[in-house]
């Protein structure tokens, strides 16, 4: 079922919401999404950790501002996500300060499995991977580019234990810190890159 602009902003929520949202979900020990085990709940109280830490000190890119400013277009960016997913927790925040910084975009969040219709319109190898943002002209509402669920070289790592089966030697919690310590000494530079190429194609 494909959703309108309209009816996929009736259901998100700004940025400052969701982290609102999950620093609840953090002091009541909880979590969204369908599944409430004890392993996402954690995982929601790392991401909040990650989340604070990195709102306060991302500063926004210059370059990648002018670049979104440039394209003259009144774009709101949604972001589909939930609280549990650490790819969201790396990522989402440096999206918010690069529409927060750029004058025609709006940043705006929807839960995955409370928008179950949106989410299976950008299934990633057949899969509901989060997060994904997607870019949509405001007077338009036409689709504008679709991002995600992490950077090239992360999802590269993900397909790889997947396919290889290494969780047979390498446990996921310890696959996962893996990738955060990419992450940390990535500071975001290659999603700056992937985001200057949507907006620079020709670059």
């Amino acid at each position: 079922m494909n959703m309108t602009l309209k009816e996929i902003l009736d259901l998100s929520i700004t940025y400052d919401e969701y982290i609102r949202n999950v620093s609840a979900m953090v002091r009541e020990k909880a979590t969204s999404g369908l599944n409430q085990s004890e392993s996402m709940v954690n995982y929601t109280y790392l991401n909040f950790k990650r989340m604070t830490r990195l709102n306060k000190t991302i500063v926004p890119d210059a370059q990648l501002v002018d670049a979104v400013e440039a394209s003259k277009k009144s774009m709101v960016w949604v972001a589909i996500t939930e609280a549990w997913c650490g790819d969201a927790a790396q990522n989402l925040p440096y999206i918010a300060k690069i529409a927060s910084a750029a004058n025609n975009v709006d940043f705006e969040v929807v839960y995955r499995d409370e928008t179950p219709g949106l989410i299976e319109k950008y299934l990633t190898n057949g899969a509901r991977s989060i997060p994904k943002l997607v870019g949509f002209d405001r007077q338009t509402e036409m689709e504008l580019f679709v991002w995600g669920p992490r950077p090239k070289p992360v999802q590269q790592m993900v397909m790889s234990y997947k396919e290889k089966l290494d969780h047979e030697k390498l446990p996921f919690d310890k696959f996962t810190e893996e990738i955060h310590r990419w992450y940390a000494k990535d500071k975001n530079a290659t999603l700056k890159t992937e985001l200057l190429h949507i907006f620079r194609p020709l670059d």
